[in-house]
């Protein structure tokens, strides 16, 4: 449980050999008073549990979204799409190629549609949620997990300055109003679903017009193709992961007169699948179904990929296609459209909000200032308050 606290980002500081979760008063050499200042940051105070700090980190274009989009790439054979679609087995001449397994990031990276997930999965679709969390999140008029996007700082500058930061994005694709009448709906206590709130009209209604084509650019990204090329190309190309093997396993050949064929499949078991999928990307989808998005139009290359990749481990961490448009008891003896996350069969092997029990963002806000070492704070005061001569004689 403490793992899945880090990776949504409650627990960041768990690791510091601190026993208290209040932030640390550090001593300022140079206070006005000419001595030293018993001060506590004013970051600690905006995020004193280090939450947002380590959003920034669980947003960021880690290996967490690189290794699920190499996988899906790599472990597709275009001769037999319906086999490596069902369960990633593709061939692979060791004797040709001269190693035994595909090198994962030579040879996985290099296939194109690789650098094109990428880009859609950890850019178009992601940035406008990581807006969405800064806006929502954070202190008024400041933006600490859009500051970490791009991976690194290369990226980050390029993406950037070819207008394709997170605020851009989210304004091009209409996802950060529609997010956010959401949340003004909920704060006025109308608690209005996610259908009601994506809306145009509704949107339009509370002074947040929304490009009825906004949407259909949501994959809209400045010089996408260098993009697509530049991840391809730059990860292909790195020496320094050139001979790391894929993770994948040797089939047995069923033809005792062919010893050339040789067939591999994704070993479902690493952590490039146990770690990233249900820890990585699924924290991703429940967020943006937090924020109302629907998923199957607004993150559809993300959650294609979760599907695919699911498929191959035997889980269910979001519901599968053919189970999207179903509907469900919403325990008022109505109907509601099924939510791909919360809904899903094992989403408590899964680090997504809603495996936490957090529905809303509102939820999300109390969950994040929870303390890492379960302190109780207001508790604490209140007995000590209690206990005082003042008071425990009244």
């Amino acid at each position: 449980a403490v793992s899945k606290l880090n990776l949504l980002g409650t627990a960041a500081s768990a690791s510091s050999s601190s026993s208290s979760s209040a932030p640390k008063m550090t001593l300022a050499p140079n206070a006005p008073n000419g001595g030293f200042s018993v001060a506590m940051p004013m970051a600690d105070h905006a995020d004193s549990t280090s939450s947002l700090g380590f959003l920034s980190c669980t947003m960021n274009a880690t290996n967490q979204f690189l290794h699920p989009c190499i996988c899906a790439a790599l472990f597709h054979d275009p001769a037999d799409p319906e086999a490596s679609d069902r369960d990633g087995t593709i061939p692979w001449d060791a004797a040709k190629q001269k190693t035994p397994l595909p090198r994962f990031y030579a040879d996985g990276a290099s296939k194109s549609e690789a650098g094109r997930l990428i880009v859609a999965v950890a850019a178009a679709e992601m940035y406008p949620l990581i807006d969405c969390l800064d806006k929502s999140l954070a202190p008024a008029g400041m933006s600490p997990v859009t500051r970490m996007h791009g991976g690194e700082p290369v990226g980050h500058f390029f993406m950037q300055e070819l207008g394709n930061g997170p605020e851009a994005l989210g304004r091009r694709s209409g996802l950060t109003d529609m997010a956010m009448t959401k949340l003004i709906l909920e704060e006025d206590g109308e608690e209005a679903d996610a259908d009601v709130a994506a809306d145009d009209s509704a949107s339009s209604s509370m002074g947040l017009h929304v490009d009825p084509a906004a949407r259909s650019r949501k994959t809209h990204v400045n010089y996408k193709r260098f993009f697509e090329w530049a991840m391809s190309y730059g990860l292909s190309h790195n020496t320094r992961l050139g001979s790391v093997l894929s993770p994948a396993v040797v089939l047995p050949n069923d033809d005792p007169n062919d010893a050339i064929t040789r067939r591999i499949k994704p070993n479902v078991n690493t952590r490039f699948f146990t770690d990233d999928v249900p820890n990585g990307l699924c924290i991703v989808l429940g967020l943006a179904e937090l924020f109302g998005y629907d998923l199957e139009r607004d993150m559809s290359e993300t959650l294609g990929l979760v599907r695919r990749l699911q498929r191959w481990m035997g889980k269910e961490y979001v519901v599968p296609a053919n189970g999207g448009g179903a509907s469900s008891d919403n325990g008022n003896g109505g109907r509601r459209k099924v939510r791909m996350v919360a809904d899903a069969r094992d989403l408590a092997e899964t680090s997504a909000p809603q495996a936490f029990g957090v529905r809303t963002v509102r939820e999300l806000r109390n969950f994040l200032a929870m303390s890492p070492f379960a302190e109780d704070v207001q508790g604490r005061m209140e007995g000590r308050v209690g206990a005082s001569p003042l008071v425990s004689r009244l």
